[in-house]
């Protein structure tokens, strides 16, 4: 069963946008030139994720110039009343031919307070199936005129809704997951923590009488024609980050999780790899790639969302890196134990990289 790419599209951009002076400016020119490049690369689609510019807006600019790409845009429930959301979804899929997919983010306190929505985390949960299910309703109905002298409609494409693709750790986000998701989407990590993911999350939706239609893992990645190549690119996003530099994020994310109560050379990660790494970078030094291999062909780095994951929980900054077929081999390995059918990946720069990926990886994704 051939795997489903998508790519990342998202103005937190640059050679390396982690480090000083490696992170491009905010450019909607740019934006175009990345989404044409999904388009015409094979993939399936983007995910349009909330970083400081507005993702639904950046997706409508994006569709604009696009023709066959599909736009996984992360929305907050609750935040745009459901009415008006159903609506512009609405006016989005009547003008890009239905390439409308919303990816349902219940989002973190220190985001959600910035809008005043202040509500306790299950809580959240709850309010997101209703918002959900009248949005859905809204949707399906279509949306009429508010002026009856011109009865103009705007109805959902034929036969269609809006896939809701979205996540749940907790005991509240599985059950939310299983009676309100279509596709179920994780941080890709070794197999077994995959396997205990998405097994969960099958039942989650079994109690509910329901299945999804799509699993997907989220992913950096580096395919280079040799993996002596694709390692060394590898090694790079550590070395123009620079050790003070990585010192000094871990520190603050230490930091920042034990409410000051330990800082980067103080703290014992969960496991001896990690607190290898730990004492590495408190040496002055950073960690060599094969200290940074977690298996399944994946690497602990850096990425745009997050820094080395030294926690162990949380968001996870990892990459598929080697050449074509190794990468390929692992995607089936992992596809055959756990079953994802979607893969959402990232590089730096998105550009150079997703041209990588179209022409190393996507054509023989297409053949698993």
């Amino acid at each position: 069963m051939p795997i489903k790419t998508f790519w990342y599209l998202t103005q937190a951009d640059g050679d390396y946008p982690w480090s000083p002076g490696g992170l491009y400016p905010v450019d909607g020119q740019r934006q175009i030139e990345l989404a044409k490049t999904i388009d015409d690369g094979g993939f399936e689609g983007a995910l349009v994720a909330t970083w400081p510019n507005d993702p639904f807006i950046s997706a409508t600019w994006a569709a604009a110039h696009t023709s066959r790409m599909k736009f996984l845009v992360a929305i907050y429930a609750n935040m745009t009343p459901a009415r008006l959301l159903a609506e512009k979804a609405l006016t989005f899929d009547a003008f890009s031919g239905g390439r409308l997919m919303i990816n349902s983010v219940n989002g973190r306190e220190n985001i959600l307070t910035k809008y005043d929505m202040n509500v306790e985390h299950d809580r959240r949960y709850e309010l997101g199936e209703k918002y959900w299910a009248e949005f859905r309703r809204i949707y399906a109905e279509g949306t009429a005129s508010n002026f009856p002298n011109t009865p103009l409609r705007i109805d959902a494409p034929a036969d269609h809704s809006v896939p809701l693709w979205g996540t749940g750790d907790s005991p509240a986000g599985l059950q939310n997951a299983g009676k309100v998701l279509d596709a179920y989407l994780i941080m890709l990590r070794e197999t077994s923590f995959v396997t205990e993911k998405l097994t969960a999350a099958r039942e989650s939706a079994a109690t509910e009488g329901r299945e999804y239609t799509d699993f997907g893992a989220l992913s950096g990645v580096i395919v280079r024609p040799n993996r002596d190549e694709a390692l060394e690119r590898f090694r790079s996003l550590f070395e123009k980050a620079g050790i003070e530099q990585i010192q000094d994020v871990l520190d603050r994310a230490v930091r920042r999780r034990t409410h000051g109560k330990q800082d980067l050379k103080t703290f014992t990660a969960r496991d001896a790899q990690r607190q290898g790494w730990v004492d590495t970078i408190n040496a002055g030094k950073l960690p060599e790639p094969e200290d940074l291999y977690l298996g399944d062909g994946l690497y602990a780095g850096i990425t745009a969302w997050s820094p080395l994951d030294i926690f162990a929980t949380g968001s996870s900054a990892v990459y598929y890196v080697g050449d074509p077929d190794e990468i390929t081999g692992h995607v089936r390995t992992l596809r055959d134990a756990t079953g994802p059918t979607s893969l959402i990946l990232a590089g730096w720069p998105l550009i150079d990289e997703a041209k990588n990926v179209a022409e190393h990886l996507i054509p023989r994704f297409e053949k698993l």
